[in-house]
């Protein structure tokens, strides 16, 4: 087995950051992702929070908050943290690979003078660079922390629950949009619309700037979140939504629950079928509709 180190500040973990995860994947057999701390930047989030995040984006429905790294995703991934250098948990691990993004030239630069750095402490390591895909050169972390919470921006380029956790906002809200965007991968295929999941992630966006801005809703969120139940829905979803996307399709029962369970965190909770449709009804006007062709966010239809 070939091992690779991908290692970073990801203050916080951007789909930039994801485009060089899946690029090494179809290299490396396994991948080590490795929170490592900056002495030279100032750190937003924990490294521990950050290693979180992460795991919550690659496995928006497991339970990340309730444990200590390592984190194992899935067979072939491992996120962790270090205090210490790179190469000394690369030695310690018997890894001789690193896998690095370049953007620009600016970061080539500074790439270059790591990877001698790298190769005086430990000739054997190896250096890999992945170039980073032309659409997301804009999409750093600084971007990302630039724009976090701002109603107009409709690509921030990282998960809710990174989100949530840079405004110090519940959680809980950030994973359940995150499940229902993971959810969704194959939604408009389904249902044959002529859109894309980057329409769906702008209306979501558009509709948590929204919500995030009321803290009427984030305060009623906060005292219905213990009896909402998250962790079990999220649980006993999965498998029903992995076993969906493997075949290409809309897991949209999963979808519609996960719907009338953020419906019911932000306003009364209540199992009563009228007050769901009620509370639906607030979120369809929040999130308004996809793109040109004007299709609903929210597609939830109950029957008597």
């Amino acid at each position: 087995m070939t091992s690779a180190i991908y290692a970073g500040s990801f203050d916080p973990w951007s789909i930039g950051h994801e485009a060089v995860l899946k690029a090494a994947i179809d290299v490396f057999d396994e991948i080590h992702i490795l929170v490592a701390v900056n002495p030279s930047k100032a750190g937003l989030l924990e490294p521990t929070l950050r290693a979180r995040i992460i795991a919550s984006a690659l496995d928006p429905s497991s339970d990340w908050w309730c444990v200590k790294p390592p984190f194992h995703v899935g067979s072939n991934i491992i996120i962790s943290t270090t205090p210490g250098l790179v190469v000394e948990y690369a030695g310690h691990h018997g890894i001789r690979n690193l896998v690095r993004g370049l953007r620009s030239t600016t970061d080539f630069e500074s790439e270059f003078n790591l990877y001698f750095s790298n190769k005086t402490i430990d000739p054997k390591i190896q250096t890999w660079a992945v170039l980073c895909p032309p659409e997301l050169l804009h999409c750093s972390s600084t971007y990302v922390r630039s724009v976090v919470g701002n109603p107009l921006a409709k690509k921030v380029g990282t998960t809710f629950v990174a989100q949530c956790a840079m405004l110090k906002l519940p959680i809980g809200i950030g994973r359940l949009l995150d499940f229902i965007t993971w959810a969704s991968t194959f939604r408009f295929e389904h249902e044959q619309a002529d859109l894309d999941l980057n329409d769906l992630r702008a209306s979501i966006q558009g509709l948590f700037t929204t919500l995030i801005s009321s803290k009427e809703k984030v305060a009623k969120w906060l005292a219905n979140e213990e009896i909402l139940g998250l962790n079990d829905f999220l649980n006993l979803s999965q498998p029903e939504v992995e076993s969906a996307l493997k075949l290409h399709e809309y897991p949209k029962e999963a979808v519609d629950k996960a719907w009338a369970l953020l419906a019911q965190g932000i306003t009364n909770k209540s199992s009563n079928l009228n007050q769901n449709k009620v509370d639906l009804t607030l979120l369809t006007t929040l999130g308004g509709t996809l793109g040109k062709q004007r299709v609903r966010l929210i597609d939830v239809r109950f029957t008597e």
